[in-house]
């Protein structure tokens, strides 16, 4: 168990209102975009604000996971300020040069798992599903093929942080799902080499989620593999999004996803344009954070922008983290017989105090001279050299998950026998 199971509350423990603003240090609206919805994510604010990474790290030199704690710890309780985030934090980019808000994001949160794991020993992918991030954004995903002629199945499982959302044919993230898990014919130069025939036949492929994430991250591809420029099209999301019909395993009940913050990109092409975000705040409240600028905005302007990356949280989880008492059940270990591929659950704690470590940061004073920003101010006051930009690709061809910048094309892996 290398993450504790009780700091994974995904509702907020106090109220916060909004927080800091973010100074753009020169075209780094891709990183304080990417940066206010990792900092109104709750089960990574709630374990951030407990401080518990930071006690326990050893890590000698640079380490993600304090790096992110300290920001969200100094953002969340500097209400009307601009903060200045950490050049660290964007260690491997570039100031002045326009970035991807994606590539920066997984980046980040690839930094922040490999935080936790001990470099002094391997460890197998199990125990990898028990750190900080797996917990929170990692699931399974199922790629199966079945040969029509013998009616032999093949699965693969594969750990996801992401999911990918082809948009050129969809217009909406339901219809991008819809066409994500769409069965795929496979023939003639396609045809599948069958272990049990002996030889290549026609079949029929397909890919589901197999174990749901706590926290689910979709990315709408919205640029060319090949010109980099933006599609033109809207693509319409909802608040809250039933994800039961895309799961290998079809359950009683809906399994509705609660969304919680909106990243967007305004532009023509991925070379240029411009990044914010919308993101509900503890308080319920949603803000608009374009940099140093923070606006209240409400839900139909979150749900009204050409959204790159939606974020949201499992309502069943948000459900059981509202009961009075701590209800949960225990991670396991997987063995082969496991056909849940060892989705983890953490045990959840209430009432646990907040320590604010004293933070030695530069501090700017907003210039919002807004009524509106002053008294929410006022309103919302709390009380008393890792250059490593490999992002993970595991997924079957017919789908992008964990991908490198501008979405370049992945690596097709053979499927192994079940």
């Amino acid at each position: 168990q290398l993450a504790p199971r009780d700091k994974f509350l995904l509702t907020w423990k106090r109220p916060y209102g909004v927080g800091a603003g973010l100074r753009n240090m020169g075209n780094t609206c891709y990183m304080n975009a990417a940066l206010q919805c990792l900092t109104y994510t709750p089960p990574l604010a709630n374990y951030m604000l407990s401080q518990e990474h930071s006690q326990t790290c050893h890590h000698q030199e640079f380490c993600m996971l304090c790096s992110v704690q300290a920001h969200i710890t100094q953002v969340l309780h500097h209400l009307g300020h601009v903060i200045k985030p950490s050049h660290a934090l964007a260690a491997g980019f570039h100031t002045y040069k326009q970035e991807d808000a994606h590539e920066f994001l997984m980046f980040t949160v690839d930094a922040m798992k490999k935080a936790c794991l001990p470099g002094h020993k391997p460890l197998g992918g199990h125990s990898e599903d028990t750190t900080l991030i797996r917990q929170i954004c990692g699931g399974y995903r199922r790629s199966q093929i079945k040969c029509l002629h013998c009616h032999g199945i093949s699965d693969t499982f594969d750990p996801y942080l992401d999911i990918a959302l082809d948009i050129e044919a969809a217009q909406s993230v339901n219809q991008a799902l819809d066409h994500l898990v769409k069965p795929e014919h496979l023939d003639g130069e396609n045809a599948y080499h069958c272990s049990f025939c002996l030889k290549k036949v026609s079949a029929s492929k397909s890919l589901n989620l197999h174990t749901s994430s706590k926290v689910l991250i979709l990315t709408l591809k919205w640029f060319s593999d090949f010109t980099g420029n933006k599609i033109a099209k809207e693509v319409q999301y909802p608040e809250c999004l039933d994800m039961q019909p895309y799961m290998s395993q079809q359950k009683k009940g809906p399994l509705i996803y609660v969304l919680h913050a909106v990243l967007v990109h305004a532009g023509r092409s991925c070379q240029s344009g411009h990044y914010f975000c919308c993101v509900k705040a503890g308080n319920g409240q949603w803000y608009k954070m374009d940099d140093a600028k923070v606006t209240a905005c409400d839900i139909s302007s979150a749900l009204s922008q050409p959204a790159y990356v939606l974020f949201s949280i499992q309502k069943t989880e948000l459900e059981r983290d509202s009961r009075p008492a701590s209800v949960g059940r225990e991670p396991r270990a997987l063995g082969a017989e496991d056909t849940d591929m060892g989705a983890t659950q953490g045990k959840l704690e209430r009432g646990s105090c907040i320590k604010v470590p004293e933070l030695e940061e530069h501090l700017e004073k907003s210039t919002l001279s807004s009524d509106q920003w002053k008294c929410l101010q006022e309103q919302n006051r709390p009380k008393p050299e890792f250059n490593f930009r490999k992002i993970e690709s595991t997924l079957p061809s017919n789908v992008v998950g964990i991908h490198q910048s501008k979405y370049k094309s992945e690596m097709k892996k053979n499927h192994a026998e079940q």
